[in-house]
């Protein structure tokens, strides 16, 4: 073999590796029977959306292990996403990576630090995926599940809506109710009231551990009892679920998941641009799923039947 030879050969192997779909590392949850909710009987007391703490008992399914990273975002972003977004063929791009002037627009991040004169970070491989909306996260979810030969779980319906088939052993957002679950620890929770720890900056990214320089590294705070990072702070994290504010009071105790449409989709975990009480386990929010910001993510689940 000559040297020409084997230097295609070299680079060829090295195109392989760089090009190969970096798969997703999931942790099963086992599944089980919790409260859910937060009580407000301590602090950090939460919000009326919190209320009322209520039994729910969630079968056992897979969780990532981290948020899903810039790097993995690529791939999608690479391939012909245009043919295989269901929602209405728009073409997926990278957001703009944010600057002074999208600094300049929070009064809250300026009131309290210096304005920076570059750009806070480029979209850096380790990053948590960000500036996405719910849109593009059930894309990606489907996506992937099509590139590793599994079933989808998102489809379009004839009203327009998108629905969700929990039976389909592809990738798909968590519930919310498997997201608190997880975050809490599953069955091995020590109770606490940040995922992983009483201790806020052992675990988490929000506006003073981050000094709101932007997203941090996935996995560089200590992880929780099931080897989960991230799940308060860093980034916010889209669920399946439709938002109402009163679903707690009306909520199944059975692998509850609230399918009834409204204008709202699930946000959980807080983030770098937020107060730590947004990054307790039970913090929720519910924006319009076509909305986003440098704020928000996702993680990806998979049932285990």
């Amino acid at each position: 073999m000559n040297k020409i030879t084997i230097l295609i050969a070299t680079l060829l192997c090295i195109s392989l590796v760089t090009n190969a779909q970096t798969k997703p590392q999931m942790v099963l949850v086992e599944g089980g029977t919790f409260q859910m909710g937060n009580p407000g009987t301590a602090i950090p007391k939460g919000d009326s959306d919190e209320r009322p703490v209520h039994k729910v008992t969630v079968n056992s399914f897979y969780i990532a292990t981290t948020e899903v990273t810039v790097k993995e975002y690529k791939q999608f972003i690479d391939a012909d996403a245009s043919t295989t977004d269901f929602l209405s063929k728009r073409e997926h791009k990278m957001p703009a990576a944010p600057d002074s002037a999208w600094y300049a627009e929070h009064p809250d991040t300026k009131k309290f630090y210096p304005l920076p004169s570059q750009p806070w970070w480029d979209w850096q491989d380790a990053l948590p995926m960000h500036h996405i909306t719910w849109y593009d996260a059930v894309a990606y979810c489907n996506w992937l599940s099509q590139k590793e030969g599994l079933q989808k779980c998102y489809s379009l319906n004839a009203d327009g809506g998108i629905d969700l088939d929990v039976t389909k052993n592809g990738y798909r957002l968590p519930t919310e109710a498997e997201w608190e679950f997880a975050a809490r620890g599953g069955n091995k929770s020590k109770g606490t009231i940040y995922s992983g720890s009483a201790t806020a900056n052992l675990v988490c990214w929000y506006d003073d551990s981050s000094k709101l320089k932007g997203p941090q590294k996935v996995g560089t705070k200590q992880a929780n009892e099931l080897g989960i990072y991230d799940m308060s702070g860093n980034v916010w994290e889209w669920c399946s679920d439709y938002y109402t504010k009163d679903y707690y009071a009306k909520s199944p105790e059975n692998n509850p998941i609230n399918l009834s449409p409204t204008a709202y989709r699930v946000l959980r975990g807080g983030s770098w641009h937020y107060q730590v009480d947004h990054a307790t386990i039970t913090s929720r929010d519910g924006p319009e799923p076509h909305f986003t910001n440098y704020n928000y993510g996702m993680r990806l689940a998979r049932s285990s039947n």
